[in-house]
């Protein structure tokens, strides 16, 4: 007979516990985008997927790929069989979607520990505001868990899978291929031409794309373009357009109040999927000039972060390492980003830490997982509500939207100081990368000072 171990006993019922305040959270009503995700579902319902997905992309602008409509209309179909609500049917997807993520971690770790952590860092933004990142979640643990295991062919599909039900995934594909085809300079670009790899995953790739646009037509392409050309400033996302919204509202009121009029104005013209009534003072709509300056530096140091990738060793915790300080980068740099964007991110922190459990990849979930869960909370609460975080005259979503900016600088200098050894050894930063890491942050500020004095 087996010991009885107390440390599993006590992971065993954490797990519970989260899954019960999961099934708790069903009737919870979301976010105000839930109403507008289920009326894409009445319109797939009534045309069809095929029909129904390129009149929603086409008449309302939306930016999901194509899987995401599907899980829709089978939510909807499932309601329909069994006698569920809308709202009911599409719940349940989302918990069973949640729960199975939480146990495939479970089996990867063999921890409930664990497991706890990652359903409880999930399920508010899951079953709780009834957000679709969960129906990615499974294909993207397994993805990365068949990059580990060297089943290349096999993690390309299912991340592929991941990206067709929600394109912020594809963020982390030029650190995928750094690592697969262990790309250190521009110049080794040529020699993937002459690896067999390549050609497998050309064709794959090659015959997803044929087949999306034999099925769907361009519908697909149209929605990756409105997600890449969100008109507004934030999407309610703590990042540095919202800490220039924050200033601009503290020094420049009355510049900041036209624009609230100007974005007021633009409102009714743009898709019901962007704004809802509640929302129409969440969302700024600048002119495009003050989006280019955001749109050139998250590109710019996404290209850097890349490029740094390159010249480090090709391990798979440096993969994960870079592809959050990259999906971070977005997070915090780009705009029209979403509350909810920091969920890719997350995910593969939990990888990273299945693959090598380290101190400072705890640190990482953790932060993350509270950055994610505190985003969240402050713009809808737990059942879509939004908390009044203005304190004695001050935003404080200002200030914590500072401390995030301030999380992404602390990780691009860890990871940008990785030569590939393993993480359980203390790091030194030479006298060079400390003057980058210096460089970059005086960029960073200075930008900062110049976007809000404008």
């Amino acid at each position: 007979m087996a010991s009885f171990s107390f440390d599993r006993a006590m992971g065993l019922v954490l797990l519970l516990l989260t899954v019960t305040l999961s099934l708790m959270m069903l009737r919870s009503p979301g976010t105000s985008d839930v109403s507008i995700v289920l009326n894409w579902a009445d319109i797939l319902h009534q045309n069809g997927l095929i029909r129904g997905y390129s009149e929603v992309i086409s008449d309302l602008h939306t930016e999901y790929p194509p899987i995401s409509h599907a899980m829709l209309y089978i939510a909807r179909a499932l309601g329909n069989t069994v006698g569920l609500s809308p709202l009911g049917s599409f719940k349940v997807i989302i918990l069973a979607f949640q729960l199975m993520s939480a146990g495939i971690i479970l089996v990867l770790s063999g921890s409930y520990w664990v497991a706890a952590a990652f359903n409880a860092s999930i399920f508010l933004s899951g079953v709780g505001l009834g957000y679709q990142d969960v129906w990615f979640a499974p294909p993207l643990i397994l993805a990365f868990w068949a990059f580990r295991a060297g089943r290349d062919v096999l993690g390309t599909a299912l991340f592929l899978i991941a990206c067709l039900t929600k394109w912020q995934p594809l963020i982390v594909a030029p650190f995928i291929a750094v690592y697969l085809f262990d790309i250190s300079n521009f110049r080794s670009c040529r020699d993937v031409l002459g690896r067999r790899l390549f050609w497998q995953l050309a064709i794959l790739i090659a015959m997803t794309i044929a087949l999306l646009l034999l099925i769907f037509g361009l519908s697909p392409v149209r929605s990756l373009w409105h997600g890449m050309n969100h008109p507004f400033w934030s999407g309610t996302a703590l990042n540095l357009p919202w800490v220039g919204e924050f200033f601009c509202k503290v020094f420049f009121p009355s510049f900041y109040q036209q624009m609230v009029v100007g974005s007021a104005q633009k409102i009714p013209l743009l898709s019901s999927y962007f704004f809802s009534q509640q929302d129409q003072l969440k969302f700024l709509l600048p002119p495009a000039v003050y989006l280019l300056p955001l749109k050139i530096f998250f590109w710019s140091l996404l290209i850097v972060v890349v490029i740094r990738a390159m010249r480090s060793k090709k391990t798979f915790t440096n993969c994960m390492l870079f592809s959050i300080a990259g999906l971070v980068t977005y997070t915090i740099w780009n705009s029209g980003v979403h509350e909810n964007h920091l969920f890719v991110a997350m995910i593969l922190a939990f990888m990273l830490l299945l693959h090598e459990h380290t101190r400072e990849h705890w640190a990482i979930v953790t932060v993350l997982a509270v950055m994610l869960n505190v985003n969240l909370f402050v713009f809808y609460g737990v059942t879509g509500a939004q908390l009044q975080s203005p304190v004695v005259g001050v935003d404080l979503s200002g200030i914590m939207a500072m401390l995030y900016v301030v999380v992404w600088l602390f990780l691009v200098v860890y990871v940008w100081g990785l030569k590939g050894e393993s993480t359980n050894v203390e790091k030194e930063i030479h006298l060079p990368e400390m003057v980058v890491n210096r460089l970059f942050a005086a960029a960073a500020a200075l930008f900062c000072y110049i976007y809000v004095t404008h």
